[in-house]
């Protein structure tokens, strides 16, 4: 399924069959094995800027490290064979990461709007995984280690009191572009971002409430704005690290916001050609006003909402 958004629209075969019974060690061993590592947080591409994911075969990657004694996992599989993400975060290196001489280690958001859009995805379903690896690594119900299952998609409680079953977590979070009849948009910024930085409201989704109550909640919690109506959008994986965001458009009462010091830093009406004249990171606005990452989905609903004609 096609989709605008980043780090969506994956095709890969991800071989549900096969990791169901697998030997993990078995399928890092196959002649067509290809590795994507990760390194302490960072992944590895080529090209200055970056243009492609850097993969490893299984002769390189066992000249670094043991596959069978490292985090792994099988992310699915194409013609030439098994496509697996690999931690090699035991493998020592400096700031940079360690020197494979085969492209440079960068942080996903860094270089995501600039991969082949299947690649990003890829690399976003690695990071993920990988992610939720580092993180389960003991029981959360008796806290008893857990073995791993399924070619790295569960975990088991290796206590049999307890066998308490694990999967990879998402958790959802709404974003949404609040409007007002005026067609003005509502923008916030977090006093943690760069300075100048202008997006659209976002929150966790809480136990007991629908996808539109919480955008209504969210919205009144952190700026003090009353939603009328919300509508969906579109949805986006964000596995940073583990967020699957759901994108909405909202309309307001209007009324001056009045945002919640604790989480938003400011929160702001703004027109369309006051957005217009907002510029980027690395080259903000006259104001020194800038949007969001075009990786990001509060990118794409600023976007729609400025090309759109008529007030949402």
């Amino acid at each position: 399924m096609k989709t605008p958004l980043l780090y969506s629209g994956l095709e890969l075969d991800r071989s549900h069959r096969l990791r169901r019974d697998a030997d993990l060690a078995e399928l890092t061993r196959r002649p067509g094995a290809r590795f994507a590592p990760y390194w302490r947080g960072l992944q590895l591409v080529a090209g200055t800027p970056a243009t492609a994911a850097v993969w490893l075969d299984r002769d390189r990657m066992k000249s670094l490290i043991d596959p069978t004694q490292a985090p792994c996992l099988l992310l699915g599989e194409d013609a030439a064979g098994p496509l697996l993400a690999l931690d090699i975060s035991a493998i020592p290196g400096g700031e940079d990461g360690p020197d494979l001489g085969l492209g440079q280690w960068v942080t996903l958001r860094a270089v995501g709007g600039r991969l082949p859009a299947p690649e990003a995805a890829l690399l976003a379903y690695a990071r993920g995984m990988l992610i939720w690896r580092e993180r389960t690594r003991f029981c959360c119900v008796c806290g008893t280690p857990v073995t791993i299952a399924d070619a790295g998609h569960s975990a088991k409680c290796a206590n049999p009191a307890c066998a308490a079953l694990h999967y990879p977590r998402t958790d959802p979070a709404i974003i949404m572009l609040v409007t007002d009849t005026q067609g003005r948009a509502l923008l916030g910024r977090q006093p943690v971002w760069a300075p100048g930085m202008y997006s659209c409201l976002a929150g966790f989704v809480e136990p007991g409430e629908t996808l539109e109550e919480a955008v209504a909640r969210e919205v009144w919690e952190e700026a003090g704005i009353r939603v009328i109506s919300a509508t969906y959008v579109a949805n986006q994986p964000w596995p940073f690290p583990s967020s699957l965001m759901v994108g909405f458009t909202a309309l307001a009462e209007g009324g001056e916001p009045n945002p919640d010091r604790h989480e938003i830093e400011d929160a702001r009406w703004f027109t369309r050609e006051q957005v217009d004249s907002f510029g980027e990171r690395e080259a903000p606005g006259p104001d020194g006003l800038f949007l969001p990452s075009r990786d990001s989905i509060s990118r794409f609903l600023i976007e729609k909402w400025r090309n759109d004609p008529e007030p949402a």
